[in-house]
Order: C-alpha cells, then structure tokens, then sequence
C-alpha cells in the first residue's frame, strides 16, 4: 500500500499474501484512485518490480529484493580480498616465524626456542652431538670451509630425521636431537646412524669429517635440562674414548 504525504510517496507497504490478492488489490486500488500500478511477477529469483507511473521517466521502476548475481557478484568481491589479506598476513607470518624459530645457516631450530618445542614430547630422549676437530677445520681448510660442513649437518638431520624428531642447533658446531623415549639399544643404533652418515660425506679433500655423540634417556621425574647434561658428559667421554663415537649415559 502507498502512503502518500502531500501528494509525495514517502512510503510503501507491502504484506506477502497470495499473489492473486495482490493482483485484485491493486486493480482496485486503481479503479479507486485512479493510478496505474503494475506488479511484474517472477522479475529474477530474489527480486520483484513495481512500476510507479506519474515520473519524468516513464520506464522507471522499483524494485523489490535482490539481485541474485549481484550478491553472488559481492560475495566473490569480500572473498577474493579477504583471501588477498589472509595471504598477505601468512606470508608475513610465515617470513618471520621462519626468521625466529630455525637458524638461518642449518634450518635447525635455534636454541632459544628449545623450551617452547621440547614441551610436545612427554617424555623424551636426548642426542648430543658436534664436530670432530672443528677448529682445525676452520684453521687449514677456511671458514667458509667450515660453514660448508655446518650446513651439510643440517641437512643431514633433516634426511634422517623421523616424524616426532627435534633438531636444534645448540652452539657453533653442536647439534641437539630430542626424540620421544626410546630404550637405550634403539637410541644407540640411532646414534649410530647419524654418525656413519656424516662420516661418508665427501666433505673435506683427503679427510674425513666425523661426529661425537652423547646419548641419554629422561629418567622419571628428571628434568629435560638435567638430561641435556648427562649427554653432554656423555659427549665428553666419547671425545675421551677417541672421538668419532657414541656414548652413552
């Protein structure tokens, strides 16, 4: 129904009864008032046009609802800028947590963030290794020599790696693996695989690169730090034994 202030539609109302009262409702309000209002049935899947006569443009209509495509059109338009954004922002995220979490030289997790990672493993085991005679290494062979071979460490932990495996880069030329708890058979045929793997690298001309190893299980009630020393005095005793060996305490 139209409402009319001083001869201006300001309004209309519209009640959604069966169509063919609308139809005989509007061919009487015409008759009375003389207008000649028309409702188009079935203009598009969401829409319904009025026409309002008495215009400058007689072809002007109203219409009521929406346009199916044009809200398919809007929501292709939010989607492919929210997927703009969140693009944007995991790139950004990603570029950084890349930066904060793993060592730019190996791709090992840094040291620093070692207490935030070793709380997904509940009880845990410990292999601690580093590079035989590095500083003879850096001092007869260069040190971009050296960084060589502390970035095929890297790499080879990432090829023997096993899914639940950690491997940090703890300091200069040592190297950290924590791994869920294993018995000490397993984690010493572990260890030993690491070792015989960096001890085939064709690294250095006329000398071969090798490891030393301390391995140690998380006792009960045994903190994870206290275990990280236990392989450290572990790896001491495989320098004392000769080097180029696991040990394990």
């Amino acid at each position: 129904m139209p409402i009319y202030i001083k001869r201006f539609i300001e309004a209309v109302f519209i009640v959604d009864i069966d169509i063919s009262n609308i139809d005989r409702y509007v061919a009487n309000y015409n008759d009375e008032m003389m207008t000649h209002y028309e409702v188009e049935k079935n203009n598009g899947l969401l829409t319904q046009k009025i026409e309002i006569p008495y215009t400058k443009d007689n072809n002007k209509f109203i219409y009521i609802g929406l346009s199916f495509f044009g809200v398919l059109i809007c929501a292709l338009k939010i989607y492919i800028v929210i997927e703009c954004i969140y693009q944007i922002f995991n790139r950004v995220f990603l570029f950084f947590y890349q930066r904060i979490m793993y060592d730019s030289m190996t791709h090992c997790l840094r040291r620093n963030v070692f207490d935030m990672k070793y709380k997904t493993l509940n009880s845990r085991s410990v292999i601690l290794f580093d590079i035989d005679h590095f500083k003879f290494i850096n001092d007869n062979f260069g040190h971009a020599v050296g960084d060589k071979v502390i970035i095929a460490m890297g790499k080879m932990l990432q090829q023997q790696a096993k899914k639940h495996h950690l491997y940090f880069r703890w300091g200069g030329e040592e190297f950290l693996v924590l791994l869920p708890k294993t018995n000490k058979q397993a984690l010493l045929s572990y260890a030993e695989t690491l070792r015989a793997a960096v001890e085939e690298m064709p690294l250095l001309k006329d000398r071969k690169v090798t490891i030393s190893l301390g391995v140690s299980e998380q006792k009960q009630q045994e903190h994870i730090h206290q275990t990280i020393y236990r392989a450290d005095m572990a790896l001491y005793q495989a320098k004392q034994l000769g080097r180029n060996k696991s040990h394990y305490l």
